[in-house]
């Protein structure tokens, strides 16, 4: 069995009196956060949406959602633009920068974690402590993969984030093999030892965990 299944899950704790409950235990596969009496979260001011955001498990991990609100959900004072993979006392704000939630993980050692850092302040990315030199598609594909780390990424899913379009396997196979070993490449140039990423033939690529990526 692993250890996140045997680890209690993690938490929202309330920042401000406009949040309830004031401490909720995120035990399902999904919570949702707004101002409609029926979600999980329920924040009473009028900038955030009925339906504000979401939070997923998968796996051990904790993935934050902006469902489309309108006026944004904010991590650490920062606007999301894409899903957020919550870390340990990660304040969130919704429709504002201001805090009103923060994010507890009762053993934050179980994320799966690799000498990868994504600094979401900067949007940047370091490997083993070096500022990683990226291209805006290199960058693009590693935010997507690092976004799902340990999942499966399909090839349609690759190519749509570096690309922002459906993928055409006549017209893109060959780019988007090389976009990969490309970023491969760029990772390499940081840390000669980086196998993060695993193809799966024919199907997509995984940003691997440094535990599996060190056997690999």
């Amino acid at each position: 069995m692993s250890t996140h299944e045997e680890s209690p899950p993690a938490r929202l704790v309330a920042l401000s009196d406009e949040v309830e409950p004031a401490e909720l235990a995120l035990s399902g596969a999904e919570h949702t956060v707004g101002r409609a009496p029926g979600c999980d979260i329920v924040v009473r001011r009028q900038t955030v949406s009925r339906l504000h955001a979401r939070i997923l498990r998968e796996g051990p991990r904790y993935v934050l959602y902006d469902v489309g609100s309108a006026n944004g959900t904010f991590v650490n004072g920062q606007r999301l633009t894409a899903p957020h993979l919550l870390g340990h006392r990660d304040t969130i704000g919704l429709g504002a920068a201001g805090d009103l939630l923060r994010f507890i993980d009762p053993d934050p050692t179980v994320v799966p974690s690799s000498r990868l850092r994504f600094d979401e302040r900067t949007q940047s990315f370091s490997l083993a402590g070096q500022l990683l030199d990226l291209t805006p598609a290199q960058h693009r594909l590693l935010l997507h993969l690092y976004r799902h780390l340990g999942a499966l990424c399909t090839r349609e899913a690759c190519a749509a984030a570096i690309w922002g379009r459906d993928y055409d396997p006549g017209l893109d196979a060959e780019a988007l093999d090389r976009a990969v070993s490309n970023l491969r490449a760029a990772l390499r140039r940081a840390d000669p030892t980086a196998e993060l990423i695993q193809t799966r033939r024919g199907l997509g690529y995984t940003l691997l965990p440094a535990s599996e990526a060190q056997r690999e």
